[in-house]
Order: C-alpha cells, then structure tokens, then sequence
C-alpha cells in the first residue's frame, strides 16, 4: 500500500498535464474562478457553517459535513469552469512546446487549489472513516491510522491551512480586473 499523500499529488500532476494541453490563458482564467470561489466557500463557511451542521440530521460530525460542503461545491464549480465557457487571460496565445512548458505552473496551481483544499478538508473529516486492506493477511486498517509525517508538512501547505481567505480574494480579484480591463 502506497502513503495516501501519494494519491493526491498524483491528482495534482494530471491537472499539470490539463494545463499543459488547454495552455496558461485558459488555465489562470480557471485560477480566477477557484480563487474567488474559494474565498466564497471559506467566507460562507465561517459565517454560516455551524448553521449548516445544526440543520442536517443525524450523527455526522462537523468535519464530515464541512468535507462534504467544501468538497461537492468546489468540484461543481471546477467541472463549471472547465466545461463552460471559460475567462481566457489575455496573453498572447501560443502554440506547440510554449504552451505545454506555461501551462504546466497554471495547471499545477489549479491543482494545488483544488486537490489540496479536497484533501484538506477530508484528511480533517478523518478520511471518513474508510479502511482499506493491509498487507497480504486481508485485515483492513483505516486511513487515518496509516498517515505519514510527509502527509502532515504536506497538509500544512494546503490552501485552507496555508492561504488567508482574503489573499484568495486578493488573487481573484487581480486577475479578473486584468481579465477584464485587457
């Protein structure tokens, strides 16, 4: 069994590959959309999260609904923006090798915005309480009880633990006046 913080870096470099195939323009206009959305949910979050918890019945814990809300929300507004119709930036547009090698760093950052704030959130919701199976003798053992150091430093960096709600909104907000005042 490989460490699970494998898995989620591995989710970020296929969003490197995407970027490098739509090019950065496409890519920084999928940045701005996460970026602001981001700020939304983690704003909403605060204000209206323990609401939230309140209002859904049952023995879910706080965390798990937290997990659900970030993670259902951010992946809807992702296959939104990149399904629809998508902020180009207004940079040159570029063909062949130049567009692979800058929408490499635009995918990443996607991909750190997007995987990284999932795992966030789920690691937080204790992966939900799933198993899998250990070693060759069938036992199963949970995901939370198998977490490296790695997974730790790595989750400390993620962007709910990492970045301010307002530098998201900071970042949101340039990059669409740019997008917008091109």
């Amino acid at each position: 069994m490989i460490p699970i913080e494998f898995l989620w870096l591995m989710l970020v470099a296929i969003f490197g590959i995407i970027g490098m195939v739509r090019g950065l323009w496409k890519e920084l206009g999928v940045t701005t959309i996460l970026a602001l959305s981001l700020f939304a949910l983690r704003f909403g979050w605060d204000k209206v999260g323990a609401s939230i918890v309140q209002a859904v019945p049952g023995s879910a814990s706080a965390e798990t609904i937290a997990a659900a809300y970030f993670s259902v929300t951010l992946l809807f507004v992702t296959f939104i923006a990149y399904e629809g119709v998508s902020l180009a930036f207004p940079i040159k547009t570029m063909t062949g090798i130049g567009k692979a090698v800058l929408g490499l760093p635009g995918g990443l950052l996607n991909g750190y915005l997007i995987v990284g704030t999932i795992w966030d959130v789920v690691a937080d919701a204790d992966y939900f309480g799933l198993s899998v199976p250990f070693g060759s003798a069938g036992t199963e053992v949970a995901i939370s009880q198998t977490l490296t150091r790695l997974h730790g430093v790595l989750l400390s960096y993620s962007p709910n633990s990492f970045l301010n709600e307002f530098m998201l909104l900071f970042l949101g907000i340039i990059f669409l006046l740019i997008i917008v005042l091109k």
